[in-house]
């Protein structure tokens, strides 16, 4: 019998979704990237119901299916259309808990991470078995920065059944508390568990690799990247993570070459800032500026169908001060604010923390970036955030040395953040990380 724990430390003893990049919790169902699985489902729920109109199961099924499109397509089209189906099958069935947990499931994907986990727990409450309805609630609490009850809520799922959803979920659960050895074992388990559909174990396979790349270990990374392709030709997320892995070993024209399908097949914004970044490190200011607005632009067609996206765009907005003097700061802060208030979670610390360092106030952010790194999270770009803080304040010898322990994290942080790190080693006289491990 497969026996789990989360992890050591809390809970008497005992002890989610890398972040995905502050964004939403990676361990919600994945975008397939490659395929039309859920298009398929559109359309044989969308027939079924014109045979037999009202039918409240077809009506969930129908939203699942568009949720499912959403992140198939990033298309936020679709979750409109799973709003209005999901709403009809609740007046004619309110007390069906699959129709709470799909509810859940479109609130994750557009944001709303305080309604998803009322769905959830009302999911949970009326059907204590259903181990979808836990999945939601882990994934809303992760997102609202309620760590202890996310803790909680994943031990509960292991406990019931050690499946790839509930692994998953301890991997991410370990991940943030600083204990990636044991993430990596964890989604190891979880691709050994199995999956429902090729999307689902490619999907597992490449946060494995994410997890790898996040240490600095490449090789290593870059197979569990070809593991995904191998099981789901063209699945975009792996896809990204290959071309990081080409930038990281400075293989920029690999990683656009990359990116450019996987873009515009599956236009989330992160995979589009990405080519920008890419384009702008390769001298290309013009290719970069054309991404850097369409990034925009998707953010505004999630605005216009009910995505809230402050954190994602608050990120992306502050970024920008490296390569767009001319970027707006003020509204860069204004919207890592909003976010943090509806999302207190470590990355909208470090997002606050670094719009108001870009905004030349580095006194404001020094709190947030401290916060940002509370639980001992081993991811290299939030200690470069706080020893950059640190830095502009004078505090040399702290900053000197959560820059080292980012590079110790990861000797390679983002395309964009890499030059301006070394840059940082410089001024403080600290030797550059070795990159010659795990290539």
């Amino acid at each position: 019998m497969l026996v789990v724990t989360v992890a050591a430390g809390l809970l008497g003893g005992r002890f989610l979704v890398a972040g995905e990049d502050g964004g939403q919790a990676r361990t919600a169902r994945p975008a397939a990237g490659a395929g039309t699985a859920a298009g398929a489902e559109v359309a044989r729920f969308q027939a079924e119901l014109r045979r037999r109109p009202g039918q409240p199961r077809l009506l969930t099924q129908l939203g699942i299916a568009y949720v499912a499109r959403a992140r198939e397509t990033a298309d936020p089209t679709f979750y409109v259309k799973a709003a209005g189906v999901l709403t009809q099958a609740s007046k004619l069935d309110p007390g069906d808990p699959t129709t709470m947990v799909a509810r859940g499931l479109l609130d994750l994907g557009r944001h709303d991470f305080g309604s998803a986990l009322a769905w959830g727990t009302r999911a949970a409450r009326a059907n204590p078995d259903l181990p979808d309805a836990l999945g939601v609630i882990f994934d809303a609490q992760v997102e609202l920065g309620r760590y202890q009850a996310a803790v909680v809520t994943a031990q509960a799922m292991v406990d019931r059944k050690p499946a790839q959803g509930s692994l998953a979920r301890v991997s991410y659960a370990r991940e943030l508390l600083g204990d990636p050895a044991g993430a990596v074992a964890a989604m190891v388990q979880a691709a050994a568990a199995g999956g429902d559909s090729p999307a689902d174990r490619a999907y597992v396979q490449t946060l494995i690799g994410n997890l790898h790349l996040g240490a600095g270990r490449l090789a290593p990374a870059e197979a569990a990247y070809r593991r995904a392709l191998d099981g789901l030709p063209g699945y975009g997320l792996a896809e990204v993570g290959m071309a990081r892995v080409a930038a990281a070993r400075g293989d920029l024209a690999g990683a656009a070459r990359l990116l450019e399908p996987a873009a515009a097949r599956l236009p989330l914004p992160a995979t589009v800032a990405l080519l920008g970044d890419v384009r702008a490190a390769q001298g290309d200011t013009r290719a970069a500026t054309t991404q850097y607005r369409l990034v925009r632009v998707i953010e505004r067609l999630n605005q216009a169908n009910g995505v809230a996206v402050d954190l994602e765009l608050a990120r992306f907005e502050a970024d920008q001060r490296q390569l767009d003097p001319g970027a707006d700061r003020r509204r860069a802060v204004a919207m890592a604010r909003r976010a943090l208030a509806d999302r207190p979670t470590i990355y909208a610390s470090d997002t606050l923390g670094w719009a108001l360092r870009q905004a030349g106030q580095p006194g404001q952010a020094l709190p947030h970036a401290r916060a940002a790194v509370r639980l001992g999270t081993r991811d290299g770009l939030l200690w470069y955030h706080l020893a950059a803080v640190e830095a502009d304040l004078g505090m040399t010898a702290t900053a000197r040395r959560h820059l080292a322990e980012a590079f110790a994290i990861s000797p390679y942080l983002t395309v964009r953040d890499q030059p301006h790190a070394l840059a940082l080693a410089g001024r403080l006289h600290l030797p550059a990380p070795s990159r010659t491990s795990g290539q």
